[in-house]
């Protein structure tokens, strides 16, 4: 196994890359991104952030597999000062978080919450055919 400092070992990316995940329209979506978002972060030295883009990005690809009928695209781009993550969907309307309370037993309802609370900045951008819900965080910390 070669370490960052193996020689042969391909140097890290500029400081400003993107890398897409094209996902079915399947309940397995969120594990899958969440895996995949991972091991992208862990091979770029971003593991800082791994937890909470993984947990932000999950909610929001449930959601995008919940209220749309078709795949979902998600992207990471990472410039020099934070990291972006998209979902982008076919799902009609711009989500917004809900002010209801729930119950400790709900088992939905509280996703964009958890994004608005954890994200540094969060938003929607809408298109003629759906819309992508993206979320930003800033690296504290790189490994």
């Amino acid at each position: 196994m070669r370490t960052p400092d193996s020689p042969g070992t391909p140097e890290l990316p500029e400081t400003h890359w993107s890398y897409g995940f094209l996902i079915p329209h399947d309940p397995r979506a969120a594990s899958v991104v969440r895996a995949g978002l991972r091991a992208l972060l862990r091979a770029t030295r971003l593991g800082c952030v791994a937890d909470t883009v993984e947990l932000l990005a999950s909610e929001l690809v449930a959601n995008a597999y919940r209220h749309s009928p078709a795949d979902a695209y998600v992207s990471v781009e990472r410039t020099a000062e934070v990291l972006i993550v998209s979902v982008w969907d076919h799902g009609p309307g711009s989500p917004a978080p809900v002010e209801v309370q729930y119950g400790n037993d709900a088992e939905s309802g509280r996703g964009l919450r958890i994004v608005e609370t954890c994200a540094d900045e969060w938003g929607v951008r809408e298109y003629p055919y759906g819309k992508a819900v993206w979320f930003s965080v800033v690296p504290t910390e790189e490994a």
